[in-house]
Order: structure tokens, then sequence, then C-alpha cells
């Protein structure tokens, strides 16, 4: 498979452009479109500019990286403890899901096999699907999905690959042995077959009243240790006061802090296989709120990957 990258024209926070994956480094890349938002069955416009959105919001935000992180109190990539690259963007196409899909799967699959994390800004919600396909080589993946959705529709219309069959495909993957679901609320796609068959498969789907009774720690700690971890959070997740810049707003999501709870509960003494953060329309931020607060969730991935046992 060939796929064309293009260099960002300002990488996340700064770090290093690359073309190759090193080994032990966070390497991120965007991709707009997978499935692209085009089709009959949603009636959307594609977006043509999220990753380099959040790369430019989280920089101007965050001003230098060497300066003192307080939520790491430390430096955020700890002083050099962690290498991080940026690949810049897939070239997708609105109109080539197929070649889209093909080209996601494969930067995934080539940034694991050179034994480094691939971290993916999307882009519509279906990246996340050839993305995981990436990563499916690892022997046992558990999944930690932080989503106001469960994304478990066989298809919509007549597409499988879609903005809501995330999960279903997920699940279809040998390699995927859990799954937990957080931050589910209100009314998505789903239907009583959809929730029925998810529960059925064994995934724990927890909403957001669930998660604050629980406690982000407990949720975490029961999420398998065997394997390796991929999180994947689609932005709608969380609180459209805080992350307005989405397809599907549903007041009541999780708060800023108790996502970064869960992302370091969940990586505390697991490997983490990848990162996929998803689900941003430009058009509809408001005041680069919804593209800093992507940008500062994968400062959270790098900040816990650069002080890993």
């Amino acid at each position: 498979m060939t796929y064309t990258l293009l260099p960002a024209s300002e990488t996340f926070l700064g770090i290093p452009s690359a073309t190759v994956a090193q080994a032990g480094a966070a390497v991120i890349f965007g991709a707009e479109h997978g499935t692209a938002y085009g089709s009959a069955a949603t009636g959307e416009t594609p977006d043509t500019s999220g990753p380099d959105a959040v790369r430019r919001a989280i920089t101007a935000a965050s001003v230098q990286i060497d300066h003192w992180d307080f939520d790491f109190d430390g430096p955020l990539l700890n002083n050099g403890a962690l290498e991080a690259f940026d690949l810049g963007n897939i070239a997708t196409n609105a109109d080539d899901n197929v070649g889209n899909r093909a080209a996601i799967e494969a930067v995934a699959r080539y940034i694991c096999a050179a034994g480094a994390v691939p971290v993916l800004i999307g882009g519509d919600d279906s990246v996340a699907i050839p993305f995981m396909r990436g990563l499916a080589d690892t022997e046992a993946l558990h999944i930690l999905q932080i989503d106001a959705h469960i994304d478990w529709r066989d298809r919509i219309g007549d597409e499988p690959l879609g903005y809501s069959s995330t999960m279903r495909r997920a699940s279809e993957l040998a390699s995927v042995r859990s799954m937990t679901q957080v931050g589910i609320r209100a009314v998505g796609s789903a239907r009583r077959e959809e929730v029925e068959i998810a529960r059925a498969w064994g995934s724990r789907l927890v909403t957001v009243r669930q998660a604050r009774s629980i406690g982000m720690a407990e949720i975490a700690n029961a999420i398998p240790r065997d394997g390796k971890l991929l999180i994947h959070i689609d932005l709608d997740a969380l609180d459209p006061s805080i992350c307005p810049g989405v397809n599907a707003l549903s007041p009541g999501g999780l708060r800023l802090d108790e996502v970064t709870d869960l992302i370091a509960a969940a990586m505390t003494g697991r490997d983490l296989a990848g990162f996929s953060i998803v689900e941003f329309r430009p058009q509809a931020d408001v005041n680069d709120m919804t593209a800093t607060v992507a940008g500062r969730l994968i400062c959270h991935v790098l900040g816990h990957l650069a002080r890993r046992a």
C-alpha cells in the first residue's frame, strides 16, 4: 500500500517533524477522512482542517514545550525522557473512502511495527476503524473508548465502516479482548438491539452518571492488564460547554479533569498500543476551545508516556 504524508504547516507543540517512525517514540499523524461524512447517510459536508487546527491551537496555548507543566510537575516530555515526532497528515480524499482507510491502516501498522506509539488526530470519527485495524497485530488489545455514543451499529444505510460502527467493527478484530466505554449519555444512533449486542459481547458500558458514582480510578482498575491498551476519544464525550466543535452536541458530558484522570489511571501499569482522538468540526468550534481541549488531551497522553516506568 502506498500513501502520501503531507508535512504539517505547524507541528504539534513544535516537536520535530519526521518522515520515519523511531522505536520508543510517540508518533503523531493526522487524517481528515476515513469513510467521509459527505455520504447520503449523514448529509454532512466533510471537514477539511481538523488536525492542523488542533496543532495550531495547542501550540499557541502552551507557549513552550520545555516550560513547567503543572499537571505533571515538570516539563511535559520529562526532560527528553520521551521522543515525540510529527509525521504530518495523510493525504485523504472525501471521495476515496477505500483509499483513505487503506492509508490510515498502513500508517498505523507501520508505526507499530517500528516499535513506536501511534497518535492519531482526526477528522471524522470513522478514521478510528482503520486505525484500530492497524493495531490488530497486537496479541491482546483492550480498548478504552471515551464517547457519548456506543457506536455499535452494524451499518448506517449501506455503509458498515462509517461514523456509528466503530466499536462494532472493533469487536470483530481477533486481538480485541475487552472494551470499556465511558461517557455514554442521552440519545444517539443506538437502538435496543445494539445495546444488547454490545453487552452480550462483553463491552462494559458506563454512563456519565455511573462514571461519577464509580470514580475514574475504579473504572480503570477493571481494565485487564495483560496485552496492551488502546485509548480512543470521541470529543463529544466532553461537555459541549468546553467542546462545542462536534457533530452531535449533547449536554451533560464529562469534564476535562475527569477525562484526564481516566487517562492517567488507565495508563498506569499498562502499555499503550495507540491513541486516537476524533470527531472534531473546526467550523463549529468557538474560540478554538475544542481544538485546544483535543490538544491538551494528547498532551496528557504524551506526559504519561514520558513518565512510564
